[in-house]
């Protein structure tokens, strides 16, 4: 039986994200097709010995990584450095969650490539955006869920308790995901039509207040 074609057949992207708000996009990007070629230091992503650990491999890192290829960079040396350029000349999309500020020190931020590569989607994941006070803030998931006010609205439908309910589930992190994923596809499409590329900035802060439709009213 003949393969039918995914919808990114023919789409490289250059992926330099770990944890899992990044790893998640560029998965999903995966599975519509896309070429992912995933950026790893000589240690490799530190993912790869999270638990749960089957078979002395990470779990957790096989789902957000399946489908994907892997190289081994140096981004700390120019001989990395250039490598890294050169994948992204050849490439249609990248995307990073370092925390803002570190692409633009390896020399690989949207300002440095898009002269050489007008037409590149490049999608930057963060917690709190690339700008202002608390750009470069820890952000894991349950930060953003307290900061954006997500807690204390769930805390709003339980009034039988008295503080808001732990939980480590990464919503944050999984919604960032989609809507990186939604964000990649749009700037594709408005590529095509128009012929250029464009800088998406996703953050983790935004996506929880988005989620919030009717309580931030």
């Amino acid at each position: 039986m003949n393969r039918q074609p995914g919808t990114l057949d023919g789409i490289t992207v250059i992926d330099f994200t770990s944890m899992m708000a990044g790893p998640y996009a560029t998965r999903i990007l995966a599975d519509c097709g896309a070429r992912v070629i995933k950026v790893e230091a000589e240690a490799g992503d530190y993912m790869r010995y999270r638990s749960p650990i089957r078979e002395g491999r990470s779990a957790y890192y096989g789902q957000m990584n399946s489908g994907k290829e892997s190289i081994v960079l140096d981004l700390k040396n120019a001989r990395g450095q250039a490598i890294a350029r050169d994948l992204i000349r050849g490439a249609d999309v990248v995307v990073e969650n370092y925390r803002p500020g570190v692409m633009k020190n390896l020399g690989l931020a949207y300002e440095d490539l898009k002269d050489g590569s007008p037409r590149l989607v490049y999608c930057s994941i963060s917690g709190f955006g690339q700008t202002g006070k608390r750009a470069r803030d820890p952000a894991y998931a349950p930060i953003i869920h307290a900061a954006s006010g997500y807690d204390m609205a769930h805390l709003v439908y339980n009034s039988h308790m008295e503080r808001p309910q732990m939980t480590g589930i990464f919503n944050a992190d999984a919604f960032a995901a989609v809507y990186a994923f939604g964000a990649i596809q749009s700037a594709l499409f408005h590529r095509e039509r128009f012929g250029i590329g464009q800088h998406i900035d996703v953050n983790l802060i935004d996506t929880m207040l988005n989620l919030l439709v009717y309580e931030c009213q």
